[in-house]
């Protein structure tokens, strides 16, 4: 009793060393709070594994994901051909990954139409622009074959799937492209046409020539 009538004493006595310690209480009671509420609200240290959804259909990665506890957003499509068309081709987080619920899983998907390109001029290219313009646009298969031609170096004609197509023509980026290039040990087109008039003026029967 005296010692309750000490501490009331005192209050009296020093009312503000009173509020402040009732203040540095107060502030530690609503840290304390907001952690353990913040901890409640952010689930932390419980993670979920992350499923693979690469090579599902969108329609499917996304109820996979819904099941999951994750949510689902596509962020890009593009082509590629050891995937089937519409499907998903890369995600992140990755698979397996920890992750914690209601995390966007984010995901770019496959074309659902074969991506074409457009078949490039490259008549009298060089054989260096031709594979690089070619290999720029997207085709992951170029060869390049020598043909008899007197401008070594350049492009004579472009084959796709061994046939051959006007530039301009729409094909898929998986064909094969072969590039006939000059090896320059042809003959000039101008000799080899005019071959048969072509008269030697040191020739018996050409004296005439020179009256």
């Amino acid at each position: 009793m005296e010692k309750g009538n000490k501490i009331i004493s005192f209050i009296k006595a020093h009312p503000i060393i009173f509020n402040m310690c009732l203040i540095v209480v107060a502030f530690f009671v609503v840290c304390y709070a907001a952690l353990y509420a913040l901890d409640l609200f952010t689930e932390h240290g419980k993670t979920l594994k992350v499923p693979d959804v690469r090579n599902l259909q969108l329609a499917d990665a996304v109820n996979v994901l819904h099941r999951a506890g994750f949510n689902c957003e596509v962020t890009d499509s593009l082509y590629n051909d050891r995937y089937n068309l519409g499907a998903v081709v890369e995600q992140s987080p990755k698979a397996n990954a920890d992750a914690k619920s209601k995390r966007t899983i984010y995901v770019s998907v496959n074309y659902s139409t074969p991506r074409t390109i457009t078949l490039p001029n490259l008549a009298d290219y060089s054989e260096r622009q031709g594979l690089s313009m070619l290999q720029g646009l997207g085709f992951n298969s170029v060869e390049v074959s020598y043909v008899p031609s007197p401008y070594k170096g350049l492009i004579i004609d472009v084959l796709v799937d061994g046939k051959q197509m006007e530039p301009g023509t729409k094909v898929l980026p998986s064909v094969g492209i072969e590039l006939r290039v000059g090896d320059g040990n042809g003959v000039p087109d101008s000799i080899a046409s005019g071959e048969d008039d072509f008269i030697d003026p040191y020739a018996e029967d050409s004296d005439d020539i020179f009256l």
